[in-house]
């Protein structure tokens, strides 16, 4: 039963909120249209309605309406079902005159409940039947479309103006033709101007205008703020469009059936359109600037205060500075402020509340500077001087905040008295301890040392720079012995020659231990014949007996040595290929051959 209540009691509580939805009922229509031309006039409603009414309509013909659809969408946001339900009411109307015009509120039942649309604003425009023809025709030829069918204009507005002060540089695009698009664009370098952009739009905004009898197409491409930085003739060079034209082409009379699917009646032109170049006079500023002038142009305003004048010692103060109006904001220089000496002050936080507008920087720069007061007393900030140029009167404007004067009372634990105020021409560069009679002495041990003692020319000094030099000598002898040893390619190789054999020797130790018989005599070969080549500087392809045994007599090596050698070659190339023997007679030529190498490094003299 519990349940049930309770389940009512959501569901009344749910259509109440349905019936609290607010109702919207809107219009919407084509800002400008030409005399005899077919515009959709819409109405969109959240909910379902009935019987809607349009006003009189005397300067618009109705062909056709209303066309009724509905649609609905579902949106789920952190688990929150919501359905938005949309009516929409389309009739076809027809402008019969050229003027400005406004469409009254439309009328709708809601519930039982009269329910009115906003107005709707539309300009209508004398059309270019001739203009149209000439279009339609060049289409259908196939050319691109004239100078007076797409242009753009690069508009300042103002010609003449004060070094600093604001311009808008408008570029517009005019066309009778269909546009699909920007290829390229090429705009000039803006070097004696700094620039800002106004605020972005959602894409360009069409309306339509009629110039000189022809009716365009108008929409503004882009608008910057341009602030110039130096006085004289400027020139702004033309700006450079090219743009991607949309045309109708002429179809052959000779047309199979399959043309009219595999041809199409369009095709896309590249028109590249350039504007003309701007002079601007730039005027220099006057001579003559006033205390306090930090670069401001326009209409502006200076306000200081503190957030309070009754402090203790080591209470912090804030001061604010705000700069208000409109003029060239970010190129205005912090205000100069004389903080009483007393006092520790730091780096202001800046804060901007500005807006680019067509008259230059609109809102407001705030300066908000941290001051501690560290005695007490009464203290006083000078007057803070604002000046600034007003371009419109012509002349320099000046402003002052007044004196400001701040109370510090003693803090707690403060011994210092209130006689100890320092005077106004004192800085705080030059005063550490204000309003006490003795400053700090140091404490501690202090060595002194004899007038006239100096580190140049004592035994640190020379053993300094000793040191340093020994060393680098050491290194560099070194350095070069080990570029001479290295130069010497035989000599490394000498050197290394017994080594690499017994490395060699030791890879056939281990096939002696796992009795490879063919693999240890191989090593045996392959270790003597790598040792004599490095020690005779001999490359093996060029090694034999016969040379290896006349090299080894030329470097004085005995007979009985040179003979052993030559056995253990013998030997090893024999038992290669003869039955397997024992290890017993592998391990007694190894040691034969370790005791042979030895004596060779012994005997040859390279």
């Amino acid at each position: 039963m519990r349940l049930t209540i309770l389940s009512i009691v959501l569901f009344i509580t749910a259509c109440i909120s349905a019936n609290a939805q607010e109702i919207s009922f809107t219009a919407r229509a084509q800002s400008a249209v030409v005399v005899g031309d077919k515009f959709q006039l819409v109405y969109t409603l959240n909910k379902e309605g009935s019987d809607i009414r349009l006003p009189s309509l005397q300067d618009f013909q109705i062909l056709m309406g209303p066309s009724t659809t509905y649609s609905t969408s579902t949106s789920i946001i952190n688990g929150k079902v919501s359905r938005e339900t949309t009516y929409t009411y389309t009739f076809i109307l027809k402008a019969l005159k050229e003027g400005q015009f406004t469409i009254p509120s439309a009328t709708i039942k809601v519930d039982d409940e009269k329910v009115s649309s906003n107005a709707v604003s539309i300009k209508v425009v004398k059309g270019d039947a001739q203009a149209q023809q000439d279009n339609q025709s060049s289409a259908t030829a196939g050319s691109a479309p004239s100078d007076d069918d797409l242009f753009i204009t690069v508009t300042p507005s103002k010609k003449n103006l004060y070094q600093g002060e604001a311009m808008v540089l408008t570029t517009k695009i005019f066309t009778k033709v269909q546009l699909e698009g920007l290829s390229d664009i090429k705009q000039p370098e803006l070097a004696s101007f700094i620039t800002q952009t106004l605020k972005d739009q959602d894409g360009i905004k069409w309306t339509m205008e009629n110039i000189n009898g022809k009716t365009y197409n108008v929409g503004t491409y882009e608008q910057k703020l341009l602030f110039p930085q130096k006085s004289g003739k400027l020139t702004i060079e033309p700006t450079e469009i090219e743009f991607m034209v949309r045309q109708r082409v002429a179809r052959s009379r000779s047309r199979s059936i399959f043309d009219d699917f595999f041809e199409s009646n369009y095709r896309t032109v590249k028109k590249r359109v350039k504007s003309k170049p701007i002079a601007i006079n730039v005027k220099p500023l006057p001579s003559g600037r006033p205390a306090g002038y930090s670069g401001g142009v326009g209409q502006l305003s200076m306000q200081a205060s503190v957030n309070k004048n009754d402090v203790a010692v080591n209470d912090g103060i804030t001061l604010k500075v705000v700069i208000s109006g409109t003029g060239n904001h970010k190129f205005i220089e912090d205000p100069a402020i004389q903080f009483p000496a007393d006092f520790d002050d730091f780096d202001a936080k800046v804060s901007n509340s500005i807006s680019n507008t067509a008259r230059g920087m609109k809102g407001s720069k705030t300066y908000e500077y941290l001051m501690i007061p560290r005695h007490a007393g009464t203290f006083t900030i000078p007057s803070i001087q604002f000046a600034y140029f007003d371009p419109a009167k012509g002349q320099y404007q000046s402003m002052e905040s007044g004196p400001i004067s701040i109370n510090v009372a003693k803090g707690e634990g403060d011994e210092t008295s209130t006689s100890g105020v320092v005077r106004s021409n004192v800085t705080k560069e030059n005063v550490k301890f204000i309003g006490k009679d003795i400053r700090f002495i140091k404490t501690g041990k202090t060595q002194l040392k004899p007038t006239g003692t100096f580190f140049i020319g004592s035994l640190t000094y020379y053993l300094a720079l000793l040191i340093p030099l020994s060393l680098f000598v050491l290194l560099f002898i070194i350095n070069q012995k080990r570029l001479k040893e290295n130069a010497n390619a035989s000599l490394m190789k000498t050197k290394k020659a017994n080594k690499i054999a017994k490395k060699r020797l030791k890879k056939s130790a281990h096939f002696l231990k796992t009795g490879e018989k063919e693999a240890f005599y191989e090593e045996v070969l392959r270790a003597l014949w790598g040792y004599l080549s490095d020690k005779l500087t001999l490359p093996l392809s060029e090694l034999s007996k016969d040379n290896a045994g006349e090299l080894l007599q030329q470097s004085n090596v005995s007979d009985e040595v040179i003979s052993d050698m030559m056995n253990i070659l013998d030997t090893c190339e024999f038992a290669r290929y003869a039955p397997a023997s024992g290890t017993g007679e592998m391990d007694k030529l190894y040691k034969h051959t370790i005791a042979t190498i030895s004596q060779l490094e012994n005997q040859i003299k390279r």
